[in-house]
């Protein structure tokens, strides 16, 4: 059996009606997230000092946020701290003891934060040095980066347009 509508609800008419804000802000709130997923900052593997010119290179691989070795015209850098200046390396010897410290040193620090907090130590170095810088000591600084224990070595490089 059917109820009869009363004549409130039979004679009434549409007025107005309001738009649900409840909607409208999940709507954003996607959009926003999309948005900050998609975002890229590839662009910050390293900070580009101004003695330093990277080589050309047509690879069209990323790079990877990793420990980095800089070589530039004047220093030796870690993740841009300085450790040493050119004219100490000894041209006679085939590793760099000041930077085979430094990298054991951060070596050592990054297997005790795998053990502790589960933060994998994945021996990868990039190394970035100066298009100008001697091979004889490119070839140092990538021996004695094998020699403390980071032997996954990548060298980075502009892409070429």
């Amino acid at each position: 059996m059917a109820f009869i509508p009363s004549k409130a609800k039979k004679h009434r008419t549409i007025t107005s009606e309001e738009l649900n804000l409840t909607s409208m802000m999940d709507a954003m709130t996607i959009i926003l997230l999309f948005l900050l997923k998609t975002y890229s900052t590839t662009g910050a593997i390293i900070s580009p000092s101004k003695d330093l010119k990277l080589p050309y290179s047509l690879s069209t691989e990323a790079p990877h946020k990793e420990l980095t070795v800089s070589v530039t015209r004047e220093n030796i850098l870690v993740s841009d701290e300085r450790v040493m200046a050119l004219e100490e390396v000894d041209p006679n010897v085939p590793i760099i003891s000041v930077l085979y410290s430094e990298l054991s040193r951060r070596a050592r620090e990054a297997k005790q934060n795998e053990v502790q907090y589960a933060i994998p130590f994945t021996r990868e170095v990039i190394v970035v040095a100066d298009e100008n810088i001697p091979f004889q000591l490119l070839f140092k600084v990538i021996y004695t980066c094998g020699s403390s224990e980071y032997n996954k070595l990548r060298l980075l490089t502009i892409r070429e347009k």
